[in-house]
């Protein structure tokens, strides 16, 4: 009766997994979507997004009314969720919510299209995320005579608010005298249409029309009117007694992932422990450059949306997270060095996110060379650094969340362990091996007042140089560092034997960041 039960209980796990989720991400770029769709398959499970034009390219915004018509269209029968950037739908992009070129009445019509989906589907959880504006606006040819300008205006303005000092006022009325009026009223004018759009959400999350909601913070800084629409969205959803359901986190790319783990978790019906270990544990209290937080607190956040949890130190955890942390100390660094490589040469699962990142958004040196010796890459859950500390760590946690649950659930175990090990490769060669050596060379061949755009036969020539160097960095990253070496997948063992499909190219026109495509190959060992 006993072997009856637990097999009905395993068929039933089966049939409850989730097979789809439907993503709508914030953009085309690759941290947006690819890398949920590489998370998603280490667990089995297909994330399907709209089409690639539909999802718009720079400044070219998507096309919300065209994403909206292919939801609908969808067959939601083996879907069990949907992921949906509130940016995109309302304005077309992370890009396009900076600017004013829709209303808030057209931007609120779009937001009651994909709400009136889910009460038709009520069976089909909803999971949003939205960006609160960052300080800067967006970096491009057009804007790059006043975009520092309204920022360092819009900082100094809330700064004057909280201390009232000389200094601080007269600066701001000479900032404020060297920017066109029309360019202010158009970047308040849009916070204004963005906070309008979230303090909405957060009415939905109260109306249980959405099931999660995630406000995400772009680059930002400690003074900013970020701050004080931060603070009072907080406060709505401590009155209607929402913190169960409406998470706050730092930075806004990594959301499709971290709303990802949280979906097939609580699908699963688990939470991992997560044991965490800074390389620097006074570098906690620290704030990570474009965050308005502390690390820890950011780190809590990241956490808590993907459906973990920390534990103490003495806790029982599922895994360890090593956070490398900004501007860390050595003598603390080569403890941490030494605690990691002792858990990793045990065979102990253990995440790595790097936010000790160089200007240029390059990983640590030391940590990295570590890591590649002894074949310790491989043993890894997951690896992130790039860009900034909320984009790190959502992107590493998730990762982590995933492969363990899916080594608890039915999918292959030859599909999860491949799938694992590519976004693993995925993220070495993208965040390190692209930042630091693709990069600076593509940079290098772009006129230097072009840097924010790129067309043409300029752009051609980059993205030809581009694919040919980190084609060459996959190459070297995948032969020294995996090609030949087994791994185990239950009694069995292979190895790895080579890659194909192997395709890089830039997505937007500048080489900031890159798309990366590619299959490993694996063999029987006989």
């Amino acid at each position: 009766m006993r072997s009856f039960v637990c097999l009905l209980l395993v068929m039933v796990a089966v049939v409850a997994r989730a097979e789809r989720i439907l993503l709508v991400p914030l953009d085309s770029r690759p941290a947006a979507g690819q890398f949920a769709q590489l998370i998603g398959k280490i667990d089995g499970v297909e994330v399907r997004m709209p089409t690639y034009e539909a999802l718009g390219r720079f400044t070219t915004q998507g096309n919300p009314d065209r994403i909206l018509d292919w939801l609908e269209d969808q067959s939601l029968k083996d879907v069990s969720s949907l992921i949906v950037s509130t940016d995109m739908i309302c304005y077309g992009g992370l890009i396009a919510s900076r600017v004013y070129d829709v209303s808030t009445v057209v931007a609120m019509r779009r937001l009651q299209r994909l709400v009136d989906i889910k009460r038709k589907n009520p069976r089909v959880k909803l999971y949003l995320f939205s960006a609160t504006m960052r300080l800067t606006p967006t970096a491009t040819r057009k804007a790059s005579k006043v975009r520092l300008k309204i920022a360092r205006y819009e900082e100094l303005k809330d700064r004057v608010e909280r201390d009232p000092n000389p200094d601080f006022r007269q600066n701001l009325i000479e900032v404020r005298r060297s920017i066109p009026k029309e360019d202010i009223d158009q970047y308040e004018q849009t916070r204004e249409r963005n906070h309008d759009i979230q303090k909405k959400l957060v009415q939905m999350a109260n109306d249980s029309c959405i099931d999660f909601l995630v406000i995400g913070q772009d680059d930002a800084r400690t003074y900013g009117p970020h701050v004080k629409e931060t603070k009072e969205l907080k406060q709505l959803v401590r009155q209607s007694d929402l913190g169960f359901k409406v998470y706050f986190c730092e930075g806004v790319d990594q959301n499709s992932s971290v709303l990802l783990s949280r979906a097939l978790l609580r699908e699963a019906k688990w939470t991992p422990k997560v044991r965490v270990i800074y390389s620097d544990d006074d570098a906690r209290k620290q704030f990570a450059n474009f965050e308005s937080i502390k690390i820890e607190d950011s780190l809590s956040q990241q956490l808590l949306a993907s459906g973990a949890r920390p534990v103490g130190p003495d806790g029982v955890y599922d895994y360890t997270l090593y956070l490398n942390t900004p501007k860390r100390k050595d003598i603390p660094f080569r403890d941490f060095i030494d605690h990691m490589k002792a858990d990793l040469d045990k065979g102990l699962p253990v995440a790595v996110a790097d936010i000790n990142l160089g200007d240029d958004g390059t990983g640590d040196p030391a940590l990295f060379s570590v890591l590649w010796q002894q074949g310790r890459l491989m043993r890894l859950l997951s690896y992130a650094g790039w860009n900034t500390a909320g984009n790190t760590i959502g992107t590493s946690i998730p990762a982590a969340n995933v492969y363990l649950l899916a080594k608890r659930s039915t999918v292959d175990p030859l599909t999860r362990e491949v799938a694992q090990r590519e976004f693993l490769i995925h993220r070495f060669v993208n965040d390190y091996a692209y930042h630091k050596y693709t990069r600076p060379s593509a940079y290098a061949l772009i006129e230097p007042d072009h840097h924010e755009e790129i067309y043409g036969d300029e752009w051609d020539e980059v993205n030809t140089y581009v694919a040919r160097d980190l084609l060459r960095q996959l190459r070297t990253f995948f032969e020294q560092g995996f090609l030949n070496r087994t791994f185990s997948v239950g009694e069995s063992q292979y190895r790895f034997t080579g890659i194909d499909g192997a395709k890089a190219w830039l997505p937007w026109p500048r080489p900031y960041e890159v798309r990366l495509e590619f299959h490993i190959q694996v063999a029987a060992e006989s």
